[in-house]
This record gives structure tokens, sequence and C-alpha cells, in this order.
């Protein structure tokens, strides 16, 4: 009789030693980091908005200065651009044969005072320019970009037409004339997943711009969680990224929040509901905004288990030391 209790309760001992084996298997999760690629210059301002007229002149600057550690030479391109297919806030240099066939481009408008900078370390440089808007331009919105390619960089091509500048660039969008159209359709709102096990959500918004003129969308994603009460408000297009005319673009908004627990006490837990609300006229901004909503799940799957399993393991403990206990009662005389 003893040697079978000193048994059991070493497999008493055994369940409960499996507790933080069982913790570590579950939580132990390796975490890819990618590394983002090294911007090697600044420019200022990052991008330029203008409004001018037939014949009108516009002097301006860009300050640029080196992120490296090594002097380097940069060649001064002008030239039109477009936006990388389904990404606002982009813009690829034309090639030769594209910039011919451009409409919109305004890079025979633009002069600069240098063809080349060399670019020292811890150094600002400035590169000034000259816009000669032509007397017979019609009403449209015009793009240029003056960029900075280093020499042995050089181009990459990324497809029919079109050229991406290895280093950094400021585009510039021209008006002429007014009463411009701006009208949006909002394609898609939806997040990455349906099911999520902790509260890091990214959203994604395809807009198109139905407009003769560009649009920057910004606006809020309202969460409510499964009774009603909201529990996040998440920024959209924070980074302010312009869509261009007649192109489409998908926007993302992460949510990494990581509790499950509001700091006003609000559950963060089952059916999340998301309210996007997207303003984009420059013009009456609140008429006409694009709404939509979507809905997830967060269930952290491997907290239920692991209580689960806990609460198996008590309730098989437990029912062990009572057998325990019945064995060891002494019989009535």
């Amino acid at each position: 009789m003893k040697k079978r209790n000193i048994y059991a309760a070493q497999n008493i001992y055994k369940y409960i030693l499996l507790i933080p084996f069982i913790l570590v298997f579950f939580f132990v999760n390796p975490f890819c980091k990618l590394s983002a690629a090294e911007l090697t210059i600044g420019t200022a301002p990052t991008s330029e908005k203008l409004q001018l007229d037939p014949g009108e002149t516009y002097n301006g600057e860009i300050v640029v200065w080196n992120l490296s550690t090594v002097t380097t030479k940069y060649n001064i391109i002008v030239s039109g651009f477009e936006q990388v297919e389904n990404q606002p806030g982009t813009a690829v240099i034309l090639s030769e044969e594209a910039e011919k066939k451009a409409l919109y481009s305004a890079s025979s408008w633009v002069t600069v005072n240098k063809d080349s900078i060399n670019l020292i370390p811890n150094k600002n440089e400035k590169l000034y320019y000259t816009i000669k808007v032509p007397n017979n331009t019609v009403k449209g919105e015009y793009n240029v970009i003056i960029a900075f390619m280093s020499e042995d960089q050089g181009n990459t091509s990324i497809g029919t037409g079109t050229f991406s500048t290895l280093s950094s660039g400021t585009p510039i969008l021209i008006k002429v004339g007014d009463e411009f159209v701006e009208n949006a359709e909002l394609l898609q709102f939806k997040t990455d997943k349906n099911f999520y096990e902790f509260p890091n959500i990214t959203f994604y918004t395809q807009i198109h711009n139905l407009g003769d003129t560009h649009i920057t969308p910004i606006g809020e994603i309202i969460l409510e969680n499964m009774f009603g009460k909201e529990i996040a408000r998440i920024p959209f297009n924070e980074n302010i990224q312009s869509l261009l005319r007649e192109d489409s673009g998908t926007y993302e908004s992460a949510w990494n929040y990581g509790k499950f627990l509001t700091n006003d006490k609000q559950l963060v837990l089952g059916k999340i509901t998301a309210s996007l609300l997207v303003t984009y006229r420059s013009f009456q901004p609140g008429f006409s905004p694009l709404t939509a909503e979507t809905s997830f799940w967060v269930i952290p799957w491997r907290y239920i288990l692991i209580a689960l399993i806990i609460i198996i393991l008590t309730i098989i403990i437990i029912r062990k030391l009572v057998k325990r206990r019945k064995e060891h009662k002494p019989l009535p005389k």
C-alpha cells in the first residue's frame, strides 16, 4: 500500500511539472525581424502642391542632405512621374518614350541651377529651381519630380516606360485653372485576416480617384466590441499620402494594441466591428464621405487552451488526492 501511495504521489507531481512546459510550448513564438532599407539622402520639402496660372513663374528650393557616411555625387533628374500601381504617395520617373506621350508632364517647365550635386555627410545643400508655366497651358493638374540619382546606382526598370530612382526626390503637383472635380469611390475595406489571437490588426482600404485632380483622403476607423462599446479610434492615412487622378491605391492602417482590456476597462475580445469614415475633398470636405464596415474576431485561443489544461490537471490532482484520503481513511471498529 505504501509503495502504491508513493507511486500515486509521483504521478501527481508529474502532472504539476507538466504545466510550466506547456506554458513554454504555447508562449514561445519566434518572430521574424525585417530590417528596412536605409535611405541614402533626405529632402525637404518631401513634396509640393502648387496652384499656378498660365504665364506665371514660381521659384523654389529643395534642401538635401546625405544620410550615409560617404561623400556621394548625385545627378539631378527632372521628369514627369506616375504612381506605382495601387500604392498611394509613390512616384516613378517616366522614361523618355513615356515622357513624350505624357499629357500632363511639367518637366519642360522646370529649370534647375545645377545638373549634379556632391553630398558630404552631415552637411546640407540647396538646389534652386524655377517653374515657368506656358501661356497657352490648358486647365489640368500637371506633375514633375526633381530626383537625385547617385552615379553608382543608375536606374532600375520597374515596368514598361517607367523607371524608379534608387535615391530620393521631390514630386511636385501643379494645378492650372480652377473648378476641378473631386470624386472618389471606395473599392474595398477589409482586414488582413478574419481571426486573430491578439489584437494586432492591419486594415486595407482601396480607393479609386474618379476626379481630374489628386485627392488626399483622411479620416479614422472606429472599433467597437461585441457589446457595442467603443474600444479604439485609428487614424486613416496618417502619413497624408495623396492619390493621383484616375489611379487606385490601397492604404494600410495598423492597430497593434496587444492587450485585451482598454484603459477604460472595455473588453477587446470576441467579435470586433470596424467602421470606416473618410473624407477626401478640399472643397466641402464633409460632402460625400466614404464609409464602410467590416468585422473580425479576437480570440486568445492559447490562453483559453492553457486555462482548460490547468483546470483539467487541477481536477485530476484533486480527484487523486481525494482518492488517497479515502484509501487512508481508517475503517470503523
